[in-house]
């Protein structure tokens, strides 16, 4: 793929755990649509901490960019705590690869361990995760990265994530989407009970 090509990524907002441990807490999840490391288009809405919505709500916002974007790029399958993120599905609903670009190597065992404590649907989760059961390695500017590709063969997506890295260890679109959300009002749970609903792009 070249390097010109449109990439929509997603990364999540921060929230308070000691809030999401004694009611439902949402936060952002925000989308950048980006050309040559210039961006395109944003788009916002809300996931639910440790539920089963980012899916649905990445591919919402995803299909307004369709025929816009040719590629989806994920710096995780987790989302807001352990909302985990099916790209297989998310590719296939959307109709274009899906790219998952981590920064440390995925700890699946614990991962595992974690989701079967903690979470009664655990069977279902370890299902998504164990979608993404193989990351290739790459050697990024700012050290080692480790990719899954869905609906894009490995060699391409090696050389994708090369070519949209400049400096440092992540792909451009995905830095531009962590420092967008990072520049977003940390929501209150009451204010984003509010924002429930609300088309925020």
């Amino acid at each position: 793929m070249e390097s010109s090509l449109r990439v929509a990524a997603f990364e999540d907002g921060a929230f308070q755990p000691e809030e999401a441990r004694r009611r439902r807490v949402k936060t952002f999840l925000l989308g950048v649509l980006t050309r040559n490391s210039n961006i395109l288009d944003v788009s916002l809405t809300l996931i639910t901490v440790d539920g089963l919505d980012a899916t649905d709500r990445l591919v919402e916002q995803a299909s307004r960019w369709k025929g816009k974007a040719d590629l989806i790029m994920l710096g995780s399958l987790a989302c807001a705590g352990f909302n985990l993120v099916d790209p297989e599905e998310a590719s296939s609903r959307l109709g274009v690869p899906v790219l998952v670009v981590l920064s440390r190597k995925p700890r699946k065992t614990a991962v595992r361990r974690a989701l079967k404590r903690h979470f009664p649907d655990w069977e279902l989760r370890v299902k998504i995760v164990e979608k993404a059961e193989s990351f290739i390695p790459v050697k990024l500017p700012g050290g080692q990265a480790y990719i899954a590709a869905f609906g894009l063969r490995g060699e391409e997506a090696l050389e994708t994530v090369k070519g949209l890295t400049v400096f440092g260890g992540r792909p451009e679109p995905l830095r531009a989407a962590k420092l967008l959300v990072r520049g977003c009002l940390l929501y209150t749970s009451d204010a984003a009970d509010e924002l429930d609903g609300v088309d925020l792009g």
